[in-house]
């Protein structure tokens, strides 16, 4: 299964035989082989009130489905830190009315780590993070100067030992950068996008979020 965010909405390829919980806002595409794709991206444009775009096809596999739509935008890459600290509290920052986790393009030539520790360091004003193991890579596209932009962001836990406060990037309009503690987790992810939530879900944090 993949997933393709556009802010709170969402498209999601799968298999015809996989049960999707649809609502009033969802639509299922059951697709054949010449379909246009550039269809999706009509959707999108024409119809905000559709929340869930929905794709299945008994003759195209998930992953061919997949890279016709990326065809459709231009890529870029970016990456982001799930970072806890020494006291086991997780590092959120908060922009655009919205509770987030630092992150950001990958700079050319730039390995995909370093991006992440980078991006860490310039958005929350801490440095030496211990890097771990990669999360998973969310997608989310953009509309931008009559360009759609796909971008994909890879995650990365990482542990922060040196117990200083973190420092929001205010040129960034990063509001806020804070540690929360795990317990207090779904009270700020109450307020933060559909794609954060499935960094903290597959990042294995599931059991605090409801």
């Amino acid at each position: 299964m993949y997933n393709i965010y556009l802010g709170k909405r969402s498209i999601t390829i799968c298999e015809c035989d996989v049960k999707i919980l649809s609502n009033p806002n969802s639509i299922v595409l059951h697709i054949s082989e010449g379909y246009n794709f550039e269809n999706i991206l009509d959707i999108l444009d024409n119809s905000p009130r559709i929340n869930d775009i929905v794709i299945m096809s008994n003759d195209i596999c998930p992953e061919d489905i997949f890279k016709k739509i990326c065809s459709l935008f231009k890529e870029l890459n970016a990456a982001g830190g799930l970072v806890e600290n020494e006291k086991g509290e997780i590092l959120l920052i908060y922009r655009d009315d919205m509770w987030d986790l630092p992150k950001g393009r990958q700079e050319p030539g730039e390995d995909i780590r370093i991006s992440a520790l980078r991006e860490v360091e310039e958005e929350c004003g801490i440095d030496k993070m211990v890097m771990e193991d990669m999360i998973c890579v969310t997608r989310h596209c953009y509309r931008l100067n009559d360009e759609f932009l796909l971008k994909h962001t890879y995650w990365y836990k990482m542990k922060y030992l040196n117990g200083h406060n973190p420092v929001p990037q205010t040129e960034e309009n990063i509001q806020k950068a804070v540690w929360v503690k795990k317990e207090e987790l779904n009270n700020y992810l109450s307020q933060t996008y559909p794609s954060i939530r499935d960094v903290f879900i597959k990042a294995g944090y599931h059991t605090l979020l409801q």
